[in-house]
C-alpha cells in the first residue's frame, strides 16, 4: 500500500514539472490542477513539497500561488 502511495505522488510530481517545464509562463495551482486532471488540494500540497526540494519557485500574487520551474 504505501509502495502504491509512493508511486502515486511520484506521478503526480513528474506530471506538474513537465507540466511547468512545457508552460512559457507561471501557472497558478488552479490551472496546474486542471491540466493534469487533479484536485486543487493535491496539487497545491505537491508544489509546496517540491519547493522543499527546490525543484520549483512559487510566489503569491493577490492571494493566487503561482509556480514556476527553479533554474
Amino acid at each position: 500500500m504505501a509502495n502504491r502511495k509512493a508511486e502515486l505522488n511520484k506521478r503526480i510530481d513528474f506530471e506538474i514539472l513537465n507540466t511547468l517545464k512545457s508552460s512559457k509562463n507561471p501557472m497558478s495551482t488552479h490551472d496546474l490542477a486542471v491540466k493534469i486532471g487533479r484536485a486543487w488540494h493535491s496539487v497545491q500540497t505537491h508544489c509546496l513539497k517540491l519547493q522543499l526540494r527546490k525543484k520549483v519557485k512559487g510566489f503569491n500574487l493577490s492571494n493566487i500561488n503561482f509556480w514556476i520551474i527553479k533554474k
